[in-house]
């Protein structure tokens, strides 16, 4: 059994990957942690790469981690996430003392280095680190608007929605572990369905997650005001 910590970086929807990775490792026999301070076989630092600030985080947090690798504290350093996305020669370059570097789309590799297996069927399933009666529900992933200001098409690539019914799944996986509020999140989430259905498809997702019984809120984040 391994003993593995998670720190998670940056925004909601990179802490959704983060949980989902969690709970294949705990199905796979490994003990895993959430942002605690202890001795670990491996840490793995999902990380942000968006703006500025959150890119420095991310580096403090891998040196840090480091630092506690050169103490014992730790066998394994693991770097996945955004900021590997944008940089990953780089990282691999100037932080030698990593030992794997994944991107944003890869934590099914961040599974086989660790010697574990990927269950498919359970994707959708997720160890929750918010409060428990709310958790973040993401419904879609990458963007196609080339807004200036903003790097996510770099890092995350064009839009892609979720099935709706992978969805409903999520929430009722969500709601049975006593989930009262969801919170959707998405980069462009009043895009949701353009790409997969040929047309917007939020406000069916929402009847549809309105249908579920024991679900009191619905929270919607990151609504980009055209089409809305």
């Amino acid at each position: 059994m391994m003993k593995i910590n998670m720190v998670s970086m940056g925004c909601s929807k990179t802490l959704v990957d983060s949980e989902k990775l969690m709970y294949q490792l705990v199905q796979n026999g490994s003990q895993v942690f959430f942002e605690q301070e202890g001795v670990f076989d491996a840490v793995i630092i999902n990380t942000c790469g968006f703006i500025a600030d959150a890119k420095e985080e991310s580096v403090e947090m891998i040196f840090q981690k480091i630092a506690e690798k050169h103490a014992g504290k730790t066998t394994f350093v693991i770097v996945m996430g955004c900021l590997t996305q944008r940089y990953a020669e780089a990282i691999r370059r100037e932080i030698p003392e990593i030992d794997a570097v994944f991107g944003v789309d890869e934590p099914e590799k961040v599974i086989q280095w660790l010697s574990a297996k990927e269950n498919i069927a359970d994707r959708h399933k997720r160890v929750i680190t918010t409060p428990s009666h709310y958790a973040w529900l993401k419904i879609a992933e990458g963007c196609n608007r080339k807004c200036s200001f903003c790097a996510i098409p770099a890092i995350r690539g064009r839009q892609i929605s979720l099935p709706v019914e992978d969805i409903i799944k999520e929430a009722l996986f969500l709601r049975d572990r006593g989930v009262k509020e969801i919170l959707l999140v998405a980069q462009d989430l009043t895009a949701y369905g353009t790409d997969r259905y040929h047309s917007n498809k939020l406000a069916a997702l929402l009847r549809e997650l309105e249908n579920i019984d024991g679900l009191e809120w619905i929270r919607l984040h990151y609504a980009y005001p055209a089409n809305f």
